[in-house]
């Protein structure tokens, strides 16, 4: 079947439509929309074609280069293996035509003291007594003692804090997954007198967020990433990874790459260890547990030391 009278917009839209209606959340929609609006500015009809995809891929982006494209074309690919079922000679653009594309950065790994100060800055918000000060101290307490996402804790709910045994259920995370954490009973303290102060405060009602807003709202990502980007200029950090300044998500790499810590100080066999951390923090695949031990200074410097050692002995034994 032919779709040469087909907008672009109709054809992604319809790909959209029946992805979801499968049950894929299709975050990549916008992208893929753009990506016809494109097409259809340039009166495009028939088969994709590959010069088509590859000057979407690298147009109207200043200052971005191969990792962008890469991840546009990522994007692209499976529509244009779908779209290829109606126009048969339309291009699937091979996957590594812009190279490799991203290669992760080292993350800022936070100091005790960073920490620390982050909290106290959260506790002195305004207004000075009211829920926001303790919700952001006790919601960046959280992810930097457990590691969490913070969409992970966003979307608590009251009824997935369990602070009398002392855990908390995360619920189809990232990928679909639902994990439980034991928590540290500092942390049970904490979150037990953020429960007071918010029930105090905003009555508790059936699916209510744990942690909510001054106005009884449950947070949204865009005002806990505006509040932190307020604290972290306040207290002016300077960056330590590969990114332009501290981000939350660099508490969860802190959490890990600390854990990490411990066990080789403690001598702990570390293959068993990450298989644990990988469940806790809900990693997909084992490798992006493993990713700490070469993408982090830190942790690369202990890694060498070992390598280096058991090189010595080999070299001892064969001697």
């Amino acid at each position: 079947m032919s779709i040469d009278n087909t907008t672009m917009l109709a054809a992604v839209q319809r790909y959209l439509d029946e992805r979801r209606g499968l049950g894929f959340k299709m975050r990549c929609g916008s992208e893929l929309l753009r990506f016809a609006r494109y097409a259809d500015a340039r009166d495009h009809r028939g088969p994709l074609t590959l010069d088509l995809q590859l000057d979407w891929a690298q147009d109207g982006v200043l200052g971005c280069g191969p990792e962008t494209w890469h991840r546009r074309l990522k994007v692209l690919r499976p529509f244009s293996k779908h779209y290829r079922q109606f126009e048969p000679e339309s291009v699937v653009p091979d996957a590594f035509t812009f190279g490799r594309g991203h290669q992760r950065l080292a993350p800022h790994i936070y100091f005790e003291y960073e920490i620390g100060a982050l909290l106290q800055a959260a506790g002195q918000l305004t207004p000075i007594g009211g829920l926001r000060p303790v919700t952001y101290q006790t919601l960046f307490g959280l992810l930097a003692s457990t590691g969490m996402r913070v969409s992970e804790a966003r979307n608590l709910q009251a009824d997935d804090v369990d602070l009398h045994n002392g855990w908390l259920v995360i619920r189809q995370t990232k990928y679909r997954k639902s994990r439980r954490l034991p928590l540290h009973a500092s942390v049970v303290q904490a979150l037990r007198e953020y429960e007071i102060i918010r029930d105090c405060t905003v009555p508790r009602t059936a699916g209510m967020a744990f942690f909510l807003s001054q106005a009884g709202t449950p947070l949204t990502q865009s005002i806990v990433n505006h509040t932190f980007g307020l604290l972290r200029r306040k207290l002016a950090w300077v960056p330590r990874g590969g990114h332009p300044m501290p981000r939350i998500h660099d508490m969860r790499h802190t959490f890990a790459v600390r854990r990490m810590q411990r066990w080789h100080e403690d001598g702990t066999t570390m293959d068993q260890c990450l298989f644990w951390l990988c469940t806790y923090l809900g990693h997909a695949k084992i490798s992006d547990t493993y990713w700490y031990l070469t993408g982090t200074p830190q942790l690369m410097e202990q890694v060498g030391i070992k390598f280096e050692r058991f090189a010595l002995g080999k070299e001892a034994t064969h001697a």
